[in-house]
């Protein structure tokens, strides 16, 4: 594939004002090591541990988050504030670190904790669940529940099998389920929680429900399985329902920067839509099946939406950025693309098989399937992969990004030449993890050609792409001697990586102030936690954004 030599002159101007491909321009500093001569600030000095569970808080700001299972005096959950880790779940004990249970529970302590997810708010405020009761009672009397760390210490904001300030808030006789995985939760602002649970109804049915915890004022239901009353049922016609399988998993939900709670959801009548929930009704902001308002902007009044794909992705000021088809008219031709919701609508950003506003603007090539897994949102942009064709029979993999009013803009194709390679005798080979910024910047975890080349890329908007990690890099390490630069060995984004999840408020490998967390293996001092910090003006890994 190529371009015209126009566009590879301006490259060549881009690429003359880069540093070398050999420079480090982002400084990594590791802030907790598997090995005891990484010095971690209270953990024991000198003592090998063991860590999981790595996160860093959606809203980024070093909100750090692991479980330490080894050595046993220092297990439990984790949080990383001002710079320091803090312990504030340990199994066995009471105080601050307990359940924090009053009354004649005071002496109730963690028996155990769910694996696998603790999640922070912007606030720095964590959210879990854990088992507890009296130790001397043993399991059998102890109680499933989530909690919520303030900073200082554990409050319970949900319990299994009870109806009363703890339960979900349906009235009497209604419980939450008897189980570990009764609820997963989300970390909101202020103290409060998503929760999208499973509970028992007075005729111990089972029901989904999501509802959202607020301080003072307990559990209030926001959407009910089965449920017709009007204030949790979907409300796209009378006597609809919620038939729900949500289970207690987050995969359908997404909780905005902002606040704001929204899940793409299926409807009775075998309906479904994307709701914004919690702020009053359930209220639709887009619907299959229907024209008009919860329709599509396409220019034609008989358009209607017939699928949706993965979880909405929001952004600022009410923005939601979704993945559709439908089609024109019924019967007529179908349409597919991304989609962008807000006050004023439905609006198209990217489409399946079109040549204009909604093309790729790249060569003569089309969009024929855009992946939703793929999708991140931040600000008013948005980002996504993309399978394309081309006059010449070719099916590339592309990364876009676009924005509202703005055609998607090409910025990296798989296999394609300058400017759309990662530098002139490179090219993509494989995309891993990607996440847009606020200011429209890229973080893309890649692998490239030659030699299979693995590492974490800034695509800048208006500038070449440039490495901001890979093997050979050095990182800052704190030892007993002060600070050392190590090799990093190999790395791969904390969390599991994969596309990032701020915009769902869950937390993941990056935050969206831009701030990254790798768990490395680093030269002669075993796996390391490192974070990128800001190095020089050139490289501000801060709020707005990779902006230099």
């Amino acid at each position: 594939m190529s371009i015209p030599s126009s566009a590879v002159a301006a490259l060549a101007i881009a690429f003359a004002h880069v540093p070398p491909a050999a420079a480090q321009v982002v400084t990594w500093r590791a802030i907790a090591g598997q090995s005891g001569s990484v010095v971690t600030p209270n953990l024991p000095a000198g003592v090998d541990r063991t860590f999981s569970d790595v996160s860093i808080g959606s809203a980024g700001a070093g909100m750090v988050g692991l479980r330490v299972s080894s050595p046993s005096g220092s297990s439990g959950y984790w949080a990383r504030r001002d710079g320091v880790l803090a312990r504030y779940v340990q199994a066995g004990v009471t105080g601050p670190l307990g359940p924090g249970r009053g009354a004649g529970e005071a002496g109730h302590v963690f028996l155990s904790y769910v694996l696998g997810w603790s999640e922070a708010g912007p606030d720095g405020q964590r959210v879990f669940a854990a088992r507890a009761g009296d130790p001397a009672l043993g399991d059998a009397q102890a109680s499933w529940g989530v909690w919520r760390w303030d900073g200082t210490k554990n409050v319970e904001i949900a319990r299994a099998l009870t109806d009363g300030a703890l339960g979900p808030g349906l009235g009497a006789g209604w419980r939450f389920k008897d189980a570990s995985d009764f609820a997963g939760a989300r970390m909101l602002a202020g103290g409060r929680a998503l929760l999208v649970a499973t509970v028992t109804t007075p005729a111990t049915a089972t029901r989904d429900l999501v509802a959202l915890h607020v301080p003072g004022s307990g559990n209030l239901p926001c959407a009910l399985e089965d449920s017709t009353d009007p204030a949790l049922s979907p409300g796209l016609v009378a006597g609809d329902s919620f038939p729900a399988d949500w289970g207690g998993s987050l995969s359908a939900f997404a909780v905005g920067a902002e606040g704001a709670i929204y899940a793409r959801l299926a409807t009775s009548n075998s309906r479904e839509g994307i709701f914004q929930l919690c702020d009053g009704a359930p209220r639709a902001l887009v619907a299959d099946e229907v024209t008009g308002a919860l329709g599509p902007e396409l220019g034609v009044g008989t358009a209607y939406f017939s699928s949706f794909y993965g979880p909405p992705k929001p952004a600022d000021a009410g923005r939601v950025f979704f993945v559709a088809t439908g089609r024109l008219a019924s019967g007529g031709a179908s349409f597919g693309g991304l989609f962008h919701h807000d006050a004023t609508g439905n609006r198209p950003l990217a489409l399946n098989g079109d040549t204009g506003d909604f093309s790729p603007h790249w060569l003569d090539s089309t969009f024929t399937s855009i992946d939703e897994y793929s999708l991140t949102a931040a600000g008013e942009w948005a980002a996504f992969e993309a399978n394309l064709h081309t006059g010449d029979g070719a099916s590339p993999i592309g990364l876009f990004r676009v924005r509202p009013g703005e055609p998607p803009e090409p910025v990296a194709i798989i296999g394609a030449d300058v400017p759309y390679a990662p530098e002139a005798n490179r090219t993509w080979s494989n995309f891993r993890a990607s996440a847009v910024l606020a200011n429209g910047d890229i973080v893309l975890e890649a692998y490239t050609n030659p030699s299979n080349e693995y590492a974490l890329w800034l695509l800048k908007r208006g500038a070449a792409p440039r490495r901001v990690l890979r093997a050979g890099d050095v990182a800052q390490v704190p030892t007993a001697s002060g600070v050392v630069q190590a090799a990093v060995n190999s790395f791969a984004p904390a969390g599991g990586g994969g596309t990032a999840q701020y915009d769902r408020g869950a937390d993941a490998w990056i935050g969206a102030d831009g701030a990254i967390l790798v768990s490395a293996s680093v030269n002669g001092y075993g796996t390391a936690l490192l974070t990128a910090t800001p190095s020089n003006p050139v490289d501000r890994i801060f709020r707005d954004g990779f902006d230099g």
